[in-house]
């Protein structure tokens, strides 16, 4: 029994482990820099340089420019319903007046036939 205890107590104190404690982390550094720049260097060739980017703010320019145009047909439309209301209101207006005309000179070659005409 007094080799089992012997071994024990020289596992416990026999062997330290040994932590190393140096600097690690400008490695670790250097590691995500590299990783880093592969990758911003892997999405500007996958965008083409910044052409798809260009592409979208011309996508949204041409958005702006067709709501503008936009607006302006629905105010040329509005335009144009109301000269085609006021052409409407013109033609009745015409339209009374040649008649109320036309009884007026119905009335007036009446009277000249009966009163005669006057020179």
């Amino acid at each position: 029994m007094k080799n089992q205890s012997k071994k024990r107590n020289y596992k416990l104190t026999g062997n330290t482990a040994r932590i190393k404690t140096g600097s690690v982390w400008p490695s670790y550094l250097l590691i995500a820099m590299l990783f880093s720049s592969i990758g911003f260097g892997f999405t500007y060739y996958y965008f083409h340089g910044g052409k798809s980017i260009k592409f979208l703010l011309t996508i949204d320019e041409l958005k702006g420019l067709n709501s503008t145009i936009e607006k302006k047909l629905l105010e040329l439309r509005l335009e144009l319903k109301m000269s085609q209301i006021s052409y409407e209101k013109i033609s009745t207006n015409l339209k009374e007046s040649k008649e109320e005309n036309t009884e007026l000179k119905e009335s007036i070659l009446f009277y000249e036939k009966i009163v005669g005409k006057r020179r």
